[in-house]
């Protein structure tokens, strides 16, 4: 009856009390354990949190609110119905509906009806953006991270073990952590770690999937002036120069990650893959190659190109020995030499990669041609059968 009536035409206290009582109804609606209740208006949540906002707005112009402060009260109750939600759509993988769930709670929230009593709750924007992500809706999942961190949001943890439980409590805040171990009440407090450059991570991700190269830069550029010890990021950025072929750029960010970690052969790798195909300086590429391999002698990798590295030298003697005239066959038996010491060097490696990855057919390939330039002609025909018995 009310709702077909003119707001004028109502009473300023019928039409606060029916605000709020719709409000309290539709609530009890959506947080009931019955089913049957619930199909009552599967959209009682809504309704629920739309009609509190309406009671907020039509009483902020009264010289006597009189339900305001009680249905703020309400809107804590609103929000956890719809994170209820949002982990039971989760739980069955629909995340569209849980990405809703966590931005409806969001936006509640933090909505400036609220006045003083509003929140900017990032720990929902966050997890919204996570769910954004895995519903296929990346927009909505860039929006999230990039408030998020427009905001500040941090992720830090306050945990301690609650006494009359035994059992880990989470805080709010630091201040309320503090207070309750200071009263006996807890012990072991926990400070979590900062996650903010898990969410740029999350954000640049985001850009990449959407091929924003822009503002993928514009983030990472960021995060890494924010968090320049991340190794996270540092591979990130490494893989950004490999991707625009910035192999300048390559090779500072693989000094840096090297001084970071020396302990991760793969950086000594990539750097000298890096010298010898696109820098082509043999010298220096096999120096790291050779390095990597001291790091992790199970390399196959970064053993095999120690091989083709001398394959290169040796064909530069080839070059050589080509632009020798007719009548220079000391030089040319010299080179000849010289070249076959050097198929001989690259011979180790490429059987050493064998050993470590037998079914790499590449290295076999490479056997088969290397044995038949040092003349073993039966080692070569015995790689020849291995390619084709594996159909290459």
């Amino acid at each position: 009856i009310i709702e077909g009536k003119n707001q004028s035409e109502i009473k300023e206290k019928i039409l606060s009390k029916f605000y709020y009582n719709k409000a309290l109804i539709y609530l009890k609606i959506a947080a009931s354990p019955d089913a049957e209740i619930q199909a009552l208006a599967t959209d009682a949540n809504d309704i629920a949190a739309g009609s509190i906002l309406d009671l907020i707005k039509f009483e902020s112009t009264s010289s006597k609110p009189r339900y305001t402060q009680d249905a703020k009260n309400e809107v804590p109750n609103i929000a956890y119905n719809y994170l209820v939600a949002a982990g039971i759509a989760y739980e069955s993988e629909d995340y569209e509906g849980s990405y809703n769930g966590y931005i409806s709670a969001y936006e509640l929230k933090k909505n400036e009806l609220l006045g003083d009593f509003a929140q900017l709750d990032t720990g929902l924007l966050f997890n919204a953006g996570i769910i954004a992500g895995m519903a296929g809706n990346t927009e909505a999942s860039v929006d999230a991270f990039r408030a998020c961190l427009d905001l500040g949001y941090k992720g830090i943890t306050y945990t301690a073990t609650y006494v009359a439980t035994d059992q880990p409590k989470q805080y709010a805040n630091k201040v309320l952590m503090t207070k309750d171990v200071e009263l006996g009440l807890a012990s072991d407090p926990i400070v979590g770690e900062d996650v903010r450059s898990s969410v740029f991570i999350s954000l640049i991700n985001a850009y990449k999937k959407l091929e924003d190269t822009e503002n993928y830069d514009a983030a990472l550029s960021e995060a890494r002036v924010m968090y320049p010890e991340n190794k996270d990021l540092l591979d990130i950025q490494l893989q950004a120069f490999l991707d625009k072929k910035d192999y300048d750029g390559a090779l500072a960010n693989l000094d840096e990650a090297i001084a970071k970690s020396p302990e991760k052969a793969i950086y000594r790798f990539v750097k000298g893959n890096i010298l010898q195909t696109e820098v082509k300086d043999l010298d220096a590429a096999l120096t790291e190659y050779q390095a990597a391999i001291e790091i992790d002698s199970t390399l196959s990798d970064a053993t095999y190109m120690c091989g083709l590295v001398f394959i290169d030298r040796a064909n530069k003697v080839s070059e050589q020995m080509n632009g020798l005239g007719l009548s220079e066959t000391r030089k040319y038996d010299a080179l000849k030499k010289k070249q076959k010491e050097i198929f001989l060097t690259s011979l180790g490696y490429f059987e050493k990669a064998l050993e470590l990855k037998a079914d790499d057919m590449d290295i076999v390939r490479a056997l088969m041609e290397v044995y038949r330039k040092t003349g073993d002609y039966q080692k070569s025909l015995d790689m020849k059968t291995i390619l084709e018995d594996a159909g290459e």
